[in-house]
């Protein structure tokens, strides 16, 4: 598919522009105290090799590291590991200052790093023999310009998160229409228990959880991806005027404010995730990727996940890579970045990644036995999934949209929230 294709060229123009000169400081600087770095670290036989990390899992990529070394000991990698919601902020203040990494693990849609790509300060994968390892449909999605520069780990869904045992003690079903999910969240709650564990203190949080929202109320005339990227490529339509934007802030809005738990705007991913983990509410609007942070905290939660529905049933969920590694260039030791990213490119190694992270691989050969997401895969596999629109908001104004989207659930202003969200989408610098 080319979806990609339909909005890069015009913004990436502009970011592209603002960022050359950057970029060009950056390559002529970086090649001399690459050389360095690269003989320093190699004096006792030993490159060292930077591995910047946006994710919370960190205990199975290091336990990825820890088996990659053992079979490379001339190769050591440290673990620079930070939060999804200050990443952005470090890797951006790093290119700007001139402190590249060998390895960054990011998201392959999302403007920042294709932009980086565009700028050729990603190394190039394609025509590499074990790229071959990636099944079709995710290489291609991987891919900037028809050209692959990530090793993709992971494939996410946005969900409804439900413990099963407080539904099996309340007589409840899976709910398959919103009207239920709302029947659902009432009986809940007259029961004394809290519906929903929102996350509102962390404002990504927020932003995703509207981006969730916006897949759910989609159907066979409109879908969200489309509407957001036509209206940057002209097309006149505006937030305000549309009814499924503002049906979906509507729904966010309603579950946050009437069905959450009365700390939300105190609680952040951690905690919401130690706190459904630990039974203190029926569900949780998340990702497929929340698993591994739930079990995390009790291994044994009965917990099954569903996709979450609009009034006639699920029509499609939102989805995309999560996440990819990429080496950097211009580092004096890509020869050595190269390596790590054939070694988990290896089924073998992939299968690390899926048992602990329990999401689809795009891997070959790599098996996911996870019946907590069988209800979901099916509309990923009958192509019923919508990319991450969000991933294509700028890198310059995507911390102003999460700031947006946490002040409306404290708020409930959908007026100014539906503008904001129209100006972010326009500016995109």
């Amino acid at each position: 598919r080319k979806w990609r294709k339909k909005m890069k060229r015009r913004w990436l123009a502009a970011v592209l522009a603002a960022t050359m000169l950057t970029g060009m400081l950056a390559g002529c600087i970086s090649g001399g105290a690459a050389q360095e770095d690269t003989e320093e670290s190699s004096e006792d036989g030993v490159v060292t090799l930077e591995l910047f990390w946006q994710k919370s899992n960190t205990n199975v990529i290091q336990e990825i590291i820890d088996k990659f070394e053992e079979e490379n000991p001339d190769i050591k990698i440290e673990l620079t590991a930070t939060s999804s919601d200050t990443g952005k902020q470090i890797f951006q203040t790093r290119m700007a200052t001139n402190e590249p990494m060998d390895l960054v693990q990011h998201w392959p849609s999302q403007a920042e790093f294709r932009m980086m790509c565009q700028e050729g300060r990603m190394v190039d994968l394609t025509g590499n023999d074990w790229t071959d390892n990636i099944i079709d449909a995710y290489y291609d999605m991987s891919c900037v310009d028809d050209k692959l520069y990530s090793v993709p780990l992971s494939i996410n869904a946005g969900v409804v998160a439900y413990n099963k045992d407080i539904f099996e003690e309340q007589n409840l079903e899976v709910p398959q229409t919103w009207d239920e999910l709302i029947q659902t969240a009432d009986a809940l709650k007259a029961a004394g228990i809290t519906p929903f564990i929102f996350s509102n203190g962390e404002k990504e949080n927020c932003s995703q959880k509207f981006h969730i929202m916006t897949a759910a109320v989609s159907d066979d005339t409109w879908n969200p991806y489309d509407f957001y990227v036509g209206m940057y490529e002209g097309s006149g339509d505006r937030f305000a005027d549309n009814d499924y934007s503002r049906l979906a802030a509507e729904r966010l809005y309603l579950l946050s404010s009437e069905y959450s738990q009365p700390d939300a705007l105190s609680t952040n991913y951690d905690l919401s995730m130690q706190m459904f983990a630990n039974g203190e509410g029926a569900m949780m609007l998340t990702g497929t990727w929340a698993q591994s942070d739930i079990e995390k905290n009790n291994p044994d939660i009965n917990m099954g996940m569903f996709a979450l529905p609009t009034d006639d049933g699920v029509h499609a969920v939102i989805s995309g890579i999560d996440p990819c590694i990429a080496a950097m260039s211009g580092t004096g030791k890509e020869e050595y970045a190269l390596r790590f990213l054939e070694f988990i490119a290896q089924p073998e190694n992939a299968q690390i990644y899926t048992d602990y992270d329990k999401a689809p691989s795009p891997i070959k050969g790599v098996t996911t036995d996870n019946p907590t997401i069988d209800m979901v895969l099916g509309y990923i596999e009958n192509g019923q999934a919508i990319p991450w629109w969000r991933d294509y908001i700028s890198t310059g104004v995507v911390s102003d949209e999460a700031d947006l989207a946490q002040a409306f659930l404290m708020d409930g202003d959908i007026d100014t929230f539906l503008a904001g969200e129209e100006e972010i989408v326009l500016r995109q610098e």
